[in-house]
């Protein structure tokens, strides 16, 4: 990422660098590119611990590190859909804290089911990184000119068909 903070950027460029941040840690993390991707695995070979966890009603994820490793923890009460997203929200934190792909970050999120931080600069990033990595673009877009259907596009990329549809609003696909 730039050396231009999230907090500085609109909307627009917020969506841009996490698209770009996306892309990077597709690219090196999972190079096979095969559906669905798993950001379990891709957060664990950046070096970053997944665990699932009992954390209450109004609490769908949280991740906190510094500089000797992050942690991300997910309410286990999710459904599986649910539960990949809240991994990827929260590995778009921790990238937005990092340096790149396999730094270290200070880092402390709690990502709450209420939509107190809705619209927040670095809940925009998060959101638009957990998108665009679950649904890459090129993939997308590939699998929609084949004629799938929400349901099917939803079902292969392992998300639920709210945040596929949102992700085809955003690319106007």
């Amino acid at each position: 990422m730039s050396t231009k903070t999230v907090a500085d950027m609109n909307f627009p460029e917020i969506r841009a660098a996490a698209d770009e941040m996306a892309h990077e840690i597709l690219d090196e993390f999972w190079p096979h590119r095969f559906l669905p991707v798993d950001p379990v695995e891709i957060a664990r070979d950046m070096g970053v611990e997944v665990f699932s966890a009992e954390l209450g009603n109004d609490v769908f994820g949280l991740i906190y590190g510094g500089p000797g490793g992050a942690q991300i923890y997910i309410d286990q009460d999710q459904p599986p859909n649910r539960y990949r997203f809240t991994v990827a929200h929260e590995l778009g934190h921790y990238v937005e804290h990092s340096e790149g792909p396999g730094a270290q970050a200070d880092i402390n999120y709690v990502d709450r089911r209420s939509d107190e931080d809705r619209g927040q600069p670095e809940e925009v990033y998060a959101n638009q990184f957990a998108g665009a990595l679950l649904m890459p673009e090129q993939e997308l877009r590939e699998a929609r000119a084949r004629g799938l259907n929400d349901v099917q596009l939803a079902r292969l990329f392992g998300v639920s068909l709210s945040a596929l549809q949102y992700r085809l609003q955003l690319l106007k696909a």
